[in-house]
Parts: C-alpha cells; sequence; structure tokens
C-alpha cells in the first residue's frame, strides 16, 4: 500500500508539471535610435525585465560602432544596456549575416567590435540560416564556425524560416528564431511549424503586426505545442515596442 501510495504521488507531481503552462521568455528586438522615445522605450524594457525572462537586442547602426564613431550615442546606449542588465535582464549585439552571403571576416570584425567594446551578453546573428537546399554542409561549417567564434556567451541566431535540417544549423546552447512573420500567420493552422519536429534545441519566434485583442490561450497553446522558448509580439513592425502586449500575455 506505501509503494502504490509513493507511485500516485510520483504520478501526481509528474502530471503537474506536464499540464502546467509554459512560462514565456522574450526576445526584445530594441533597434531605437536617439529621439523622444530613446528613454522611454528602454526604461520600458529595464522595468519588464525585472519580472521577465528578457534577452534585449540593440542595433545601433546595422550592427556594432564604435565610442570614436559616435561618442554621445555610445554613452546613451551603454547607460541603457546597463540599466536592463541590472535590472537582471540579458543584452545582446546585432551582427548581420546575409543569410551566409556576408564576408566572414566581416561579420567577424562586428562581433570583435561587440565583445571588445561593448558590455554586453552575447551576440544577436540576424539574416540567418536554418534551412538549405544547395551548400548544406558549407553553411552549416560556416555558423557552427561564428558560434566558435563568438564563444561562451549568449547566441541567438534569427533563421526566420527553417525546414528539417534547422537542427544542423544548432549548437547547445544557442538559441534559434525559427518564425519570423505575422501574428495571423503564426496562429494558421497552415503554419509551417506543424509539420516538423522541433524537439531539438532552443527555439522562439518574432511576430509583427499583431491584433491587440489576441487570443492569449490560443498563443499558450501553440507557445507550448511548438516547444518554444522565447516569443516577441509587436503592434507594427520591429521598430514599435509594444510592452503592454507583452505584459499582457
Amino acid at each position: 500500500m506505501k509503494n502504490l501510495f509513493i507511485v500516485v504521488f510520483i504520478f501526481g507531481i509528474a502530471m503537474m508539471f506536464w499540464i502546467k503552462p509554459k512560462k514565456y521568455g522574450y526576445i526584445i528586438p530594441a533597434y531605437i535610435p536617439l529621439g523622444e522615445n530613446f528613454d522611454m522605450d528602454f526604461d520600458g524594457i529595464a522595468k519588464f525585465s525585472k519580472k521577465n525572462k528578457v534577452i534585449t537586442i540593440v542595433n545601433p547602426n546595422n550592427g556594432p560602432i564604435s565610442r570614436d564613431e559616435n561618442k554621445y550615442y555610445f554613452e546613451k546606449l551603454e547607460e541603457k544596456i546597463k540599466h536592463i542588465q541590472n535590472n537582471g535582464g540579458k543584452v545582446i549585439g546585432y551582427v548581420s549575416t546575409s543569410y551566409g552571403n556576408r564576408k566572414e571576416k566581416d561579420v567577424k570584425k562586428d562581433i570583435d567590435l561587440w565583445k571588445n567594446e561593448w558590455d554586453t551578453d552575447g551576440i544577436f546573428l540576424d539574416e540567418g540560416v536554418g534551412s538549405c537546399t544547395n551548400d548544406c554542409e558549407k553553411l552549416i561549417k560556416k555558423y557552427q564556425d561564428y558560434y566558435e567564434y563568438v564563444g561562451d556567451q549568449i547566441i541567438v541566431t534569427n533563421a526566420g524560416y527553417i525546414d528539417e535540417n534547422y537542427e544542423n544549423f544548432l549548437k547547445d546552447g544557442v538559441i534559434m528564431v525559427i518564425f519570423e512573420n505575422t501574428y495571423k500567420k503564426f496562429i494558421s493552422p497552415d503554419n509551417y511549424l506543424g509539420n516538423i519536429d522541433l524537439s531539438k534545441g532552443k527555439k522562439g519566434v518574432l511576430l509583427h503586426t499583431t491584433p491587440k485583442n489576441i487570443d492569449g490561450k490560443k498563443l499558450k497553446t501553440l507557445y507550448k505545442k511548438y516547444d518554444l522558448d522565447y516569443i516577441y509580439l509587436t503592434h507594427k513592425n520591429w521598430d514599435t515596442i509594444s510592452l503592454k502586449l507583452l505584459g499582457d500575455l
């Protein structure tokens, strides 16, 4: 009887974890120019980071800048990065890879600039790859080399679209954005993610043009179904920060 009680107890605990809603993590593209929204948006992200798991992407000029290029902007952004980090958030620097077409030396130059001049927590490899038809091995090696070059920091690679080859572009600890599109297409029953085994790696989605009144229950169901770790939604495009939308999830 005692053994039966133990089995039932363990089963009950397991069921609680299985049915428990998966908690959202957030990736926020903070491509915010100097202006009236600069302080408001960055301070809002810092506040949001206090109670949530947040990775913020900073992007001064389609990639990093040095202090010498624009000391005023550099120091303003540096201050905002520290504010977010002091509140428990992580901040990563934007680097374009142009879907594997950008010269490796230029990609690594940007990575070096982020690592050497900025106190960030990692790198965001934009215009990444999570699918391929030709030169797969060459592309896979290129991105694996980037991961090695970044080293022991947070890495988010934005594939935007994936196929069954996506896991070859992963590495332990690397977060892949597997869907970058509209909210409407994400919740569609025709979403291609439903046809792919998504059991590998850490994953996130970036959703734009999101309605103000969304079906939160349906979104949580899809978040769990696709085994996601991070999400971002905005009402418009990436230059619009929609923290209220995230806070209402």
